[in-house]
């Protein structure tokens, strides 16, 4: 929860505040355990904590509060007056005469009463005094004016006015403005909700249910506290029930960043990745619950949104305990995999991996219950070195990250390119990550004189460092890792901006939009009717996750995560995931069988934002491996990737 340390009446430090109580109700119903990221309240709370997955909640939100979802009102309240009780006057509505005579006092210009005073001609005769003194957040200086008799009656948010005029040395009336609605758009009342982030729909479902569940103890704190209230009717806390024939529906949590908002933040790079995977399984969950449905089940898949591995890891945990999913898909963005790999075990749920082509995962760090349908970067690097040693490219110039797993990559790319006769290196550069400058790296390619680069950087810095090689025009075709990010079509948009000749190398990717045989032809087809969008490799990974999830519930008959592995593991198992051959797990990394492709981006093709424009950017040009008619595919498709000999994956359990 994203709180103010010192925000009385709603938080502090302490955690008395009243958002702190009821917050801490809804965690109980939840099974959760309520933890604090301590932020000042306002516009920068949603832009820098929430959307960056510091937080994952924002207690007392106006409705449709811009970056956020909402949930239902947990209550309901109103600009009130607050007056001495042993006033001879009694206060209901702005258009008491009594108001004329009084010295008016109120918290700022800028709320809806302040224009409705100035409506009846009051504004001029009205003080601006401060409702909560900033520099001790225990005293309302508005309503110590009240009670000392220095103002005759203030104007303020009711649960601040409820709060405070409960500690003041004298009796003061809390009465809610009237009326209600001035036309055409004052309003005197609004209701307050819980904010998560955009794309969290299940955290907001669920929470709507905790809130009904809690209805009467959320109340019964609001009253303990002072805020006055305008009536809401108590939610029926209602649960999904299983449908009349008692169909056993399969929930599947697809942890993902979604976009949330406008104005990118720093996790935002990994949105397109994250909204392509998201409209993959959208489709396929629609499509497959159909299927589902003949076998006496139902599908669903929940979003969570989460922008950063540790946001990933608790809309995880809060996936697997509160709505029971019996899988997990995701890993897009940087230590996601990684964390939902950890939670997976812990949890003893599957995890999908769509997201991360790190070979960490596929080794030392390799778990029972993860799966990985995104390729291995030794499967890419394989099939670039495999590709290029057919067309003679021989001498190559290798840049990589100057970190472990940079240089991890580094070796794992030039076992690729030596397993070709007379194919190495020239040279090589270490880059620190997000180098700004890298004129003395250029040189040295241009030095070297290879017929090749290897760009083995992240996405960012591919771009970066690809719009200075195109300033020095030199000649070498740049080849760049594929990066999950770096192989949707707004990437290469961004590439054609950046360097339209220097990125216009070959590209190798998992999936490819304009594929047509063995059923990807309809696949891409439907994808875009439905979208608008061209099918980007994620969009294919988390529907094939998808499909590979019901079709291993289905063969099992239920969710046992010991069985599921088994049968995914086992050397009979295959799936029809539109690549034209059977794809089947590797048992001894758990690995995805595929062929993979070469695309190449199109420097010369049309520009525009349109699906067609946008499918028009690359065309597929190669497949790797080429699998013959009739072939058995699974000893061609290992030869992309580490084999089982040497691989330093051991499954809990297993002897080293």
């Amino acid at each position: 929860m994203c709180a103010d340390a010192n925000g009385l009446p709603y938080s502090d430090q302490q955690q008395q505040g009243l958002d702190n109580r009821i917050a801490e109700v809804l965690a109980q119903d939840l099974g959760a355990r309520l933890s604090y990221e301590w932020w000042p309240q306002g516009a920068s709370t949603v832009q820098f904590k929430l959307r960056e997955g510091h937080c994952d909640l924002i207690m007392g939100v106006g409705e449709s509060y811009e970056g956020m979802l909402s949930t239902i009102p947990y209550y309901q309240s109103s600009f009130v007056f607050v007056y001495r009780e042993d006033s001879p006057y009694q206060i209901e509505t702005l258009d008491d005469e009594v108001l004329r005579r009084l010295r008016i006092a109120i918290e700022t210009a800028g709320i809806p009463p302040f224009e409705a005073l100035a409506n009846r001609g009051l504004s001029e005769k009205t003080a601006i005094l401060e409702a909560i003194d900033p520099n001790d957040r225990t005293r309302s200086p508005i309503l110590e004016a009240v009670a000392g008799g220095e103002v005759d009656v203030a104007i303020l948010w009711g649960p601040v006015a409820g709060y405070f005029a409960k500690r003041q040395p004298v009796k003061l009336k809390v009465v809610p403005i009237s009326p209600e609605f001035e036309p055409p758009a004052l309003s005197m009342v609004y209701p307050v909700t819980i904010g998560v982030r955009a794309g969290d729909e299940a955290f907001r479902d669920r929470l709507n249910i905790a809130i009904a569940h809690r209805w009467e103890q959320i109340q019964a704190i609001l009253n303990e506290y002072g805020v006055p209230q305008v009536p809401l009717p108590a939610p029926l806390a209602q649960t999904e029930e299983e449908p009349a024939q008692a169909f056993k529906t399969l929930r599947i949590g697809l942890v993902i960043p979604t976009q949330t908002g406008s104005i990118p933040v720093s996790s935002s790079i990994y949105e397109d990745a994250g909204e392509a995977a998201r409209r993959g399984a959208v489709l396929a969950g629609d499509e497959l619950d159909q299927q589902a449905e003949s076998m006496g089940m139902r599908l669903k898949v929940l979003l969570a949104s989460a922008p950063s591995a540790e946001a990933a890891f608790r809309a995880a945990a809060r996936l697997v305990a509160t709505e029971g999913v019996f899988a997990l898909i995701g890993g897009i963005g940087q230590g996601q995999a990684e964390a939902l790999s950890r939670l997976a075990e812990q949890r003893r749920v599957l995890f999908l991996n769509i997201g991360s082509p790190f070979d960490r995962l596929r080794q030392e760090a390799c778990g029972r219950y993860t799966f990985h349908l995104e390729a291995s970067a030794a499967m890419y690097l394989d099939a670039l070195a495999a590709w290029f040693a057919r067309t003679g490219l021989r001498r190559w110039f290798v840049v990589y990250p100057d970190s472990d797993e940079g240089k991890t990559l580094y070796r794992r790319a030039l076992e690729a390119l030596q397993r070709h006769p007379e194919t190495g290196e020239v040279g090589r550069a270490a880059v620190r990550p997000r180098q700004a400058d890298y004129t003395a790296i250029v040189q040295e390619i241009r030095r070297a004189n290879p017929q090749g680069v290897l760009l083995l950087l992240d996405a960012q810095d591919q771009l970066a460092f690809l719009g200075q090689y195109e300033l020095e025009g030199l000649e070498a075709q740049v080849v760049a890792f594929p990066e999950s990010i770096a192989q949707t079509r707004n990437f290469l948009i961004a590439l054609r901006l950046t360097a339209p000749q220097a990125g216009a190398g070959y590209r190798a990717a998992l999936w490819e939009t304009s594929l047509q045989s063995g059923g990807a032809g309809e696949l891409n087809a439907r994808f875009t009717s439905r979208w608008g969008e061209p099918m980007d490799p994620p969009a294919w990974a988390a529907y094939a996750s998808v499909k590979v999830l019901l079709e291993a519930a289905s063969s099992n008959k239920g969710t046992g995560s010991a069985e599921l592995v088994a049968y995914l593991e086992d050397p009979k198992t295959s799936f029809d995931l539109y690549k034209g051959v059977p794809l089947s797990f590797r048992p001894w990394d758990h690995q995805l069988r595929q062929p993979l492709y070469l695309v190449k981006p199109d420097p010369e093709a049309p520009r525009g934002i349109d699906l067609s424009h946008k499918v028009g950017l690359a065309q597929l040009v190669g497949q790797v491996p080429e699998i013959p008619p009739g072939a058995d595919p699974v000893p061609l498709l290992d030869r992309l990737g580490d084999p089982a000999q040497g691989s330093s994956c051991r499954f809990p359990g297993e002897q080293q």
